[in-house]
């Protein structure tokens, strides 16, 4: 569970620099489309599954950029494929959220007890 989390918060910081240095440099929002479509077509199979699991990871931690995930999504997959995956990612992000909310009400239940 512990590397699951690192890899979590390696992925967010990873996308928190990202979006830092496309403020600071001043990528435009073409170009940024034409690399993400480039990386699409390259990751093949896996561009979805991916995507998925990216905008999951965003909305169980309810960071705000989120709302681009699902905006991008019709520009990349199409209408129908983003429908679905944005649909599923919706789903994971709030299993995952629950998960983790019911994680955190479980740990501080026992801390008093310990305590004691």
């Amino acid at each position: 569970m512990g590397k699951g989390i690192a890899v979590l918060i390696t992925g967010t910081v990873a996308m928190a620099i990202a979006v830092g240095v496309t403020r600071r440099y001043g990528w435009d929002g073409e170009a940024a489309m034409q690399s993400f479509r480039e990386l699409s077509e390259r990751l093949g199979f896996w561009a979805i599954p991916l995507y998925v699991l990216a905008h999951t990871v965003t909305l169980a931690l309810c960071l705000p950029y989120a709302v681009f995930f699902e905006a991008g999504a019709s520009l990349l997959f199409g209408f129908l494929p983003a429908v679905l995956c944005v649909f599923s990612a919706k789903i994971l992000g709030a299993s995952l959220s629950f998960w983790i909310g019911r994680s955190v009400t479980r740990i501080s239940s026992l801390l008093p007890r310990c305590l004691m």
